[in-house]
């Protein structure tokens, strides 16, 4: 097990649960991805799809401690349940 701060370049990207770190805030989270869209309809009422309105990806912690605007430096992986 990797027992020391890991740069966050290399944290996964794939949704994994990890530990994440920036000065002495420590908290668990993950890489997240999302989607925004609105549903379109034409004059007469009917359904033509969706449009995407806004996207995103970012760091987010469970605790709100890290967010896009404050993302963390380091991660380790989750100690193994025993």
């Amino acid at each position: 097990m990797v027992s020391e701060w890991i740069d966050i370049e290399s944290a996964p990207k794939d949704g994994t649960e990890i530990i994440l770190m920036k000065g002495n805030r420590v908290t668990a989270g993950s890489w997240v991805e999302w989607r925004e869209t609105e549903s379109h309809y034409d004059s007469a009422g009917n359904y033509i799809g969706k449009t995407t309105v806004e996207e995103g990806a970012s760091w987010c912690s469970y605790d709100g401690g890290f967010c896009e605007d404050d993302e963390p430096t380091h991660w380790m992986p989750l100690p193994e349940a025993k």
